[in-house]
């Protein structure tokens, strides 16, 4: 699927690839909502054709490291969140990755934030942008957390 999509060193991060999904499964905790099994390699192999044909100039290696993090991070609980990033680290040695800014969106969540009286929280506006990444690339999702973090206004 990824030679289709154009990538030249598909061979190698179809195994990078490969190995991230392994080791989640092996390491990661145990949640219900985590999948890590072929519907989401194809929803993730999907996303990086698209963004591939969008931005050609980019480095194959950036771009699936970019969407495998992107795309993953969002679903983890916040104690898996540090050893999935380790697990890319090891995978991608010596490739730092900018955050993806919306500098339009993160305007609108502040001023929306300011309107309605709520504290503009960063790690809430971090979820709010997951939130906006994920709706992007899947048809479906849930949202988790204790009462009271705003799960409801998020939506």
């Amino acid at each position: 699927k990824m030679a289709s999509c154009g990538f030249q060193q598909n061979i190698v991060l179809a195994r990078k690839f490969f190995m991230l999904y392994k080791l989640c499964e092996e390491q990661l905790s145990k949640q219900v909502h985590y999948d890590f099994g072929l519907r989401n390699i194809l929803s993730v192999l999907r996303t990086m054709g698209g963004f591939k044909r969008s931005n050609p100039q980019d480095s194959e290696v950036v771009t699936v490291m970019r969407i495998l993090r992107d795309m993953n991070l969002s679903k983890l609980v916040d104690e898996d969140e540090p050893l999935f990033l380790s697990l890319i680290e090891d995978l991608f040695p010596g490739i730092t990755l900018d955050k993806a800014g919306y500098p339009d969106i993160e305007a609108a969540i502040q001023h929306q934030t300011e309107e309605a009286g709520l504290v503009h929280h960063a790690p809430w506006v971090l979820k709010l942008i997951q939130l906006y990444e994920t709706q992007r690339v899947r048809h479906g999702y849930m949202t988790l957390g204790p009462s009271g973090t705003g799960k409801t206004n998020c939506i």
